[in-house]
């Protein structure tokens, strides 16, 4: 190396730490005058992504609930364990009995329309009567919201319950109706499963409407309460996802033209069962591609317990899908951090921010990752369709929202042409979400100057 090269390369790298140096002063100055930094938590960590030089930081190292970015890592590690061609197969075997048996796969994308496909497929290649039909669960634990899930939210259609038993991801329509001429509103349901409702609802100048149920007496009734003055439809959860299941399935059987004569029972397909038929999901890429995209909590649970039902070769459970993530990020150092579940809805959820670029920055070195990285939204796509706009083709990133948490983190091209990690985690604030996520973008924009 000539002394005019090295001469070159030590001005070019003084020249770049000063300019990093001038806009990490702006990053300090916004967030020091921002009301946000006296009331809330602001933790902000910027890295290189090709060195892992720290460009930025800022309480990097405080545990925070990270939300929905948590689901960049999630999936990253079921994605990594089960390979972007993955495909969700739901199998059906018959046996010298007649006997129909289902296999279940933890395919969060199930419909009906796609059972009374595969049923049809059955009917087609079996023309005996059957007889009992016997659904295998196996696959993952039946265990149905995760650690530290709030019950207020049992009536959320961004929560439903996650279950092996699970189709039209848990959730199911009903539309509510004012009342006429001085009638009370209506509650219709055409779902074929029922549910019961304590109708509260009455007449007014506004849709102003609440849900709620109380677990702590039933699970089988839902309030409904407010005023309404127009007709509305809401999506919600069911209760119990086996007896929706079993009442889609039954459903699903007519449509494809089955009759059985025996029982519906629960139980593993026997060794000298017969596979007749077999329902394909869309690619994994395309299913954790739409889960980041939309934020979908659901899919994202689902997804990460068949990832450690394939990584184990046992029943997959949100413990054991955790421990895969962990191998996977391992050398990342300190380890003070905690999850417990797939979607980061969890208070107990636990992240660094300095942690997540850090993870961020190992996804960028894997071969997998220009994979990965199109999967994550940039701005006019999925929970970024409205921010960002400016630098559209420059950020890749998956935002976080709960109570009184916004969290963003992904990668961003700079306007040095420098690929930079960053994570932005804001707690504990009492002020309008809309305001949070303005200056979260006024951070991302004085990033990118740099």
């Amino acid at each position: 190396m000539t002394k005019f090269f090295k001469s070159f390369l030590i001005i070019a790298s003084m020249l770049l730490i000063n300019t990093n140096i001038v806009y990490a002063s702006g990053l300090d100055s916004m967030i020091h005058k921002s009301d946000l930094d006296k009331t809330s938590t602001i933790a902000v960590s910027v890295k290189d992504a090709d060195t892992g030089r720290t460009v930025y930081e800022y309480n990097e190292q405080k545990l925070l609930n990270p939300a929905s970015v948590q689901k960049i890592f999630t999936m990253y590690s079921a994605f990594n364990e089960l390979g972007s061609d993955y495909k969700f197969k739901t199998t059906a075997y018959m046996d010298k009995n007649n006997n129909l048996y289902l296999k279940l796969a933890a395919d969060p994308t199930l419909t009906r329309a796609s059972l009374v496909t595969l049923l049809k497929s059955v009917k087609a290649k079996s023309k005996k009567p059957v007889n009992d039909i016997i659904l295998d669960p196996t696959i993952i634990d039946n265990k149905q919201w995760g650690i530290g899930w709030m019950w207020d939210d049992d009536t959320s259609p961004l929560l439903p319950k996650y279950s092996p038993f699970s189709v039209n991801e848990n959730k199911i329509e009903i539309t509510l109706v004012p009342g006429r001429n001085g009638s009370n509103p209506e509650i219709k349901n055409k779902s074929s499963y029922q549910i019961g409702f304590v109708n509260q609802l009455k007449n007014g100048n506004e849709n102003k409407i609440e849900l709620e149920r109380h677990p702590w007496a039933t699970s089988d009734l839902t309030y409904i309460k407010g005023t309404i003055k127009s007709e509305t439809k809401i999506s919600l959860p069911v209760s119990s996802p086996e007896r929706y299941f079993t009442n889609e399935l039954n459903a699903a059987l007519a449509g494809a033209g089955i009759n059985h004569k025996g029982a519906l029972k629960v139980a593993p397909i026997p060794k000298n069962a017969t596979k007749i038929a077999e329902m394909n999901s869309s690619s994994l890429d395309d299913i954790i591609g739409y889960t980041l995209k939309n934020s979908n909590n659901f899919y994202s649970e689902m997804i990460f317990k068949a990832a450690a039902a394939h990584n184990t070769k046992s029943q997959g459970t949100t413990a054991n899908a955790v421990k895969m993530l962990e191998k996977v990020f391992s050398s990342i150092k300190p380890q003070n951090h905690i999850i417990v579940d797939a979607c980061g809805i969890s208070r107990n959820n636990l992240l660094t921010v300095d942690w997540i670029t850090s993870a961020l920055n190992q996804i960028y070195k894997s071969d997998n990752f220009d994979e990965y990285e199109v999967l994550l939204p940039k701005p006019m796509e999925g929970t970024m369709a409205d921010r960002l706009l400016n630098i559209s083709l420059k950020l890749r990133a998956k935002t976080g929202t709960a109570s009184g948490i916004s969290s963003i983190a992904g990668y961003i091209e700079t306007k040095s042409k420098h690929k930079y990690s960053f994570a932005i985690i804001i707690q504990n604030y009492n002020t309008d979400i809309v305001d949070v996520k303005k200056f979260e973008d006024d951070l991302i924009n004085e990033i990118y100057k740099m």
